[in-house]
């Protein structure tokens, strides 16, 4: 629960009380009984520690979580190292000039976008404070939903630490996934037939069929549908044309329809996001990449979702990872 388990609450708790370990379980199952059972180990040991103005979350909100522990609604921390530098952005909020910049950065268990809102922390992207090799400390970072993204975003509120002191080497994950296809580890190979509803996974599979894309008018920032060539979050964004890719992915085992967004539609084509934006207006050209892309196999990563007029489950994609194929048959497939 909000990314701690129960012996973590209960060491945090025995480090700032003069409880003993069992006194303190004691407490969480009394807790528990008089809310009938309605709760959580973790969520009663969460009452326990408020009660006791035990502030457990606040090691988190400075030092950190491990990446694939962010869930949206969470105000926390990361200690990661940077990968990829995207480009710094520039638009207009009112009347005043306004920048936004964003970087990938990962750990030991997956990757996930950090979004700079604040002038101070964008000037470190921008003077090459921050680049590709740099590790960044980050506390209190507002954990969003974007797409099928999880994504980190720093404001006025946030702060962020290049390279800190008495921090070592970060381990990068060599074979993971964005976080909201949730990178864990070591990439495991999924078989669909096994998924259910709700699951974060990858699976190894083949493109059987594939249908023509779809655009919409979306913001340039977030992606979202704009309304009156507006959208509500980033009023001064730029509308663009945003992709939406539907094929059927079949990995011997079952088959199921998938859907790609904006630059993971194109990782899927295997083409650069320029190209696949040409399509909107020459759809025809979409047949020669169609033909090319048919029978080629892949891994794919995102959730299972339900799609209750049709009563089936359907595959979001949040990342088409580069990972060796024969790798992946030699210690996932069977």
């Amino acid at each position: 629960m909000m990314g701690l388990e129960l012996n973590e609450i209960i060491t945090k708790i025995r480090e700032k009380t003069q409880l003993s370990e069992e006194e303190v379980r004691l407490q969480i199952t009394k807790k528990r009984d008089k809310l009938s059972g309605l709760v959580s180990e973790e969520g009663a040991a969460h009452i326990l520690a408020n009660e006791l103005g035990v502030d457990v979350m606040e090691s988190i909100r400075k030092q950190g979580l491990k990446i694939n522990k962010l869930k949206p609604g969470m105000r926390v921390g990361v200690l990661a190292k940077v990968v990829k530098l995207y480009e710094v952005r520039s638009f207009k909020r009112g009347d005043q000039d306004a920048k936004v910049g964003s970087f990938l950065v990962g750990d030991d268990s997956g990757l996930v976008r950090i979004v700079m809102w604040d002038e101070s922390h964008v000037a470190k992207m921008e003077s090459g404070e921050i680049k590709e090799g740099t590790i960044v400390k980050v506390e209190n970072g507002a954990v969003r939903e974007n797409n099928g993204y999880t994504e980190m975003h720093l404001g006025n509120y946030s702060n962020i630490e290049t390279n800190p002191e008495g921090v070592g080497e970060i381990n990068v994950i060599e074979k993971g996934n964005m976080v909201g296809g949730a990178g864990t580890g070591e990439l495991k190979i999924t078989k669909l037939n096994e998924a259910s509803i709700g699951d974060n996974i990858s699976v190894y599979g083949t493109v059987v069929q594939l249908y023509d894309p779809r655009f919409y008018e979306g913001c340039s920032e977030c992606g979202k549908k704009v309304v009156d060539g507006k959208c509500p979050n980033h009023p001064e964004g730029t509308p663009k044309k945003i992709p939406i890719l539907n094929f059927f992915l079949d990995d011997g085992h079952e088959g199921i329809r998938a859907t790609a967004f904006r630059d993971q539609a194109s990782k899927v084509l295997g083409i650069e996001d320029s190209v696949l934006e040409g399509f909107a207006d020459n759809p025809g050209g979409f047949e020669e990449v169609k033909q090319q892309v048919l029978g080629t196999q892949k891994v794919f990563s995102g959730r299972v979702n339900s799609n209750e007029m049709y009563k089936r489950k359907e595959f979001m994609v949040s990342n088409v990872p580069q990972v060796d194929t024969a790798d992946i048959l030699a210690k996932f497939i069977n």
